[in-house]
C-alpha cells in the first residue's frame, strides 16, 4: 500500500496530472530512465536515438531522469565542452548546454531545434549526460571494443590508437554483433554483464575501405561514421583480449594482474572512477585474459582470434569486491 504524502504517492501524483505525451520511458542498462520533454520534436528525437532501449510499459519511479527543452541558440562549432567536478557534469557548445547530477540521478539539457533534427549531434548532447549518470550506478566504463561470438562478449582492450575501432569493424563485415567500437560498460551485480551502447563505429577514413562515409569529429580526430547493422545490447560472459601491435598475428594467455596493470594506465575520462574500473577490470580478467599480436590486416586478426580463443569457462557470476 502506497502512503499518502509518501515520495513515491507525490511522484504519481505529479505524474498524473502531466500528460503522458511528455514522458519517453526508457530502460538503458536495465535501469529505468524518464526523459521528459514539453516540445514534440525533442521526444521523438529522444525515440529514435534511444529505440534499443525502449521499455515495454510505463513505470512510476525511474532511477534516473533527464529533461529536454528548445533553446533558440543557434548550433555552432563542432566540439562539446565537457567539464566534470566531483559528482556534477556541464556540457556546452553546438548551441546546446546541460548539466548532470549523479547525486539525484537528474540530468537536463536545452537544445536548439537545429540540433534536435540533426540525430548525431543531438545523441553527443543527450548520451554525454545520460552515460555520466548511468556509469555512477554500478555499470562502469571500460575503454575497449567488443563484439559478439556466440553468446560471448569478445573484449578488445587497449590504449586510443591500438586498433579497437578496426577491429570492431572488421568483425561487423564478418557479421558478428558489435557491442562496441570503443567502450563498453560493466555491471558486477548480481553477476557479471557487459552492455554495449548501439552507435556508428568510427575509424579513421583511410581504414574505412569501400565507399564514402560521412564524416565528422571524435575526440577531435576526424573520423568516419561507418553504420553498425549487427548491433547488440548486452552478453553475460565475456573473454578478455589486450591488443599490441607485431609483426605477425599471435595470441597468448597473460597473468590477470598483467592486463589490471595495463588497463589502470586509464585514459583521460576512465580516470573518474578509477576504483570502480579496478573491479570491473578485475572481474572481467578472474575468468582469463589474452594478449593478440596484431598484424596489419584487422579482418585477418579476425578470424585468426575466433579461431583460436578459448570459450570455456563461462563468466556468469558476481566477483567478490577486490580490497
Amino acid at each position: 500500500m502506497i502512503e499518502p504524502g509518501s515520495g513515491l504517492a507525490v511522484r504519481l501524483l505529479a505524474m498524473a496530472r502531466e500528460p503522458e505525451s511528455r514522458f519517453l520511458y526508457l530502460l538503458p542498462f536495465g535501469i529505468p530512465t524518464l526523459v521528459i520533454a514539453e516540445d514534440p520534436q525533442l521526444l521523438a528525437a529522444a525515440a529514435a536515438t534511444y529505440t534499443h532501449w525502449s521499455a515495454e510499459a510505463p513505470f512510476a519511479e525511474p532511477a534516473l531522469e533527464l529533461r529536454l527543452e528548445i533553446g533558440d541558440a543557434t548550433s555552432m562549432g563542432v566540439c562539446l565542452d565537457i567539464r566534470v567536478e566531483g559528482s556534477r557534469l556541464n556540457l556546452s557548445g553546438k548551441g546546446a548546454s546541460g548539466t548532470a547530477d549523479a547525486a539525484s540521478g537528474k540530468a537536463d539539457a536545452i537544445v536548439p531545434a537545429e540540433l534536435a533534427r540533426d540525430a548525431a549531434g543531438f545523441a553527443e548532447v543527450t548520451d554525454t549526460l545520460l552515460l555520466f549518470l548511468l556509469a555512477r550506478r554500478g555499470r562502469t566504463p571500460v575503454h575497449a571494443a567488443a563484439f559478439i561470438l556466440e553468446d560471448m562478449a569478445i573484449l578488445l582492450a587497449g590504449p586510443s590508437g591500438s586498433g579497437k575501432s578496426t577491429l570492431a569493424l572488421a568483425a561487423a563485415r564478418e557479421g558478428f554483433p558489435i557491442l562496441s567500437d570503443d567502450m563498453v560498460f560493466v555491471q558486477r551485480d548480481p553477476g557479471v554483464t557487459v552492455w554495449g551502447f548501439p552507435r556508428p563505429i568510427h575509424v579513421f577514413p583511410e581504414d574505412a575501405a569501400g565507399r564514402d562515409y560521412e564524416t565528422r569529429l571524435r575526440n577531435n580526430k576526424l573520423k568516419a561514421v561507418v553504420g553498425n547493422p549487427t548491433a547488440a545490447v548486452h552478453a553475460e560472459r565475456a573473454r578478455l583480449v589486450l591488443l599490441e601491435r607485431g609483426r605477425e598475428l599471435a595470441l597468448r594467455e597473460i597473468d590477470p594482474s598483467e592486463a589490471v596493470d595495463d588497463l589502470m594506465r586509464l585514459d583521460a575520462g576512465f580516470d573518474l572512477l578509477e576504483r570502480e574500473s579496478r573491479s570491473a577490470v578485475q572481474a572481467l580478467a578472474s575468468s582469463g585474459v589474452w594478449r593478440l599480436t596484431l598484424s596489419k590486416d584487422p579482418s585477418e586478426a579476425i578470424a585468426f582470434l575466433v579461431s583460436r580463443l578459448p570459450l570455456e569457462p563461462l563468466l556468469n557470476t558476481a566477483v567478490d569486491n577486490p580490497r
